[in-house]
Formats: structure tokens, sequence, C-alpha cells
């Protein structure tokens, strides 16, 4: 029985083709010193384990997978330093003028999100990249129903955060 060599070419080609999930993974979860060292971690893994991919779900499904394990595992581990989302780029200003406006609004958002759990950030990151309920379930491993209700209750959780934090300022 000889082993399956994977097509190198199609799995760059696609790296290139999605080359964007891994940069907003890397963001989401990695403080900006840290980004690199990750970026090169995914792309790893992703090769490590393409020979497994049997192409039952989307290569982007599968991708976004891998990518999202990488980088937990990788704070668990302490591989990587944890950063928020406000921490670097994304300052809110003090000026509720400039909160209001649209920039302001998607920087707390993300600021927002940043402060939710592994999976929550993940299942809003995901709705927010416009998969699917299905395609989160798959991703993440847990049902569409769960899927459904969870994005319920974050989307809660952010209106009223992200009111609380514009009444205070």
């Amino acid at each position: 029985m000889s082993e399956q060599v994977p097509d190198k070419a199609y799995f760059v080609e696609m790296i290139y083709t999605h080359v964007g999930i891994i940069y907003k993974i890397c963001k989401l979860y990695a403080a900006r010193e840290d980004r690199d060292d990750l970026k090169q971690e995914i792309i790893f893994q992703l090769w490590k384990s393409y020979p497994d991919y049997r192409g039952d779900s989307k290569f982007q499904s599968w991708m976004y997978r891998v990518a999202l394990n990488t980088a937990m595992l990788g704070l668990r581990a302490r591989k990587f330093k944890y950063t928020s989302l406000n921490e670097h780029a994304l300052e809110i200003s003090e000026d509720l003028q400039e909160q209001k406006d649209e920039e302001g609004r998607i920087k707390l958002l993300y600021k927002q999100i940043s402060k939710l759990k592994d999976l929550d950030k993940t299942i809003i990151f995901l709705y927010l990249e416009k998969c699917s309920y299905d395609e989160i379930a798959e991703i993440t491993g847990i049902s569409t129903k769960n899927v459904s209700v969870r994005l319920v209750r974050i989307r809660e959780k952010l209106r009223a955060n992200m009111h609380i934090q514009t009444t205070e300022v």
C-alpha cells in the first residue's frame, strides 16, 4: 500500500487563495510580535495535516478548523502571547463623536469580541466571515442548533456591552 502524496501545487494555490483567513486569525488570537510565528505555525500545521484532508468539506472550512485549533492550542500552551484586539491598533477615542462614526463602532465591536471566550470568539468570527451555520458547526464541531443559540446569545452580549461602553464615555 503506497502512501498518498499530497498535491503540493493545489495546496499552495489554496493557501494563497485563502491567506486572508490566516491573517485574520493571527490578528484575532496573537499579539503583534507573535503574529508571524503563529502564521508560520498555522501553515506548518495545515501542511502537516493536508494528507488527511479527504475533501469531505470545503477546503476553506477545513482550513478554518486547522488554523483556529492551532491558534487556540498555541494560546493554551502559551506559545503565543494573547492580545486583546484593542491592545495595538484598536484604541477607542475618548471623543464620543468619533465613536459614533463607522470606524469607531467597528473598533468597539472588535474590542468587545476580543473579550469573549475562545469558542464564542471563533463562532462570531466565522459568522462575520459570512460562513453559514452549517459551516460554523462543521468547523467548530458543535451542532447547527447550538451555533444558532450561541450566536443569539453572543449578539445580545455584544449589543449590551457596546451600549454600556458608549454610554460610559
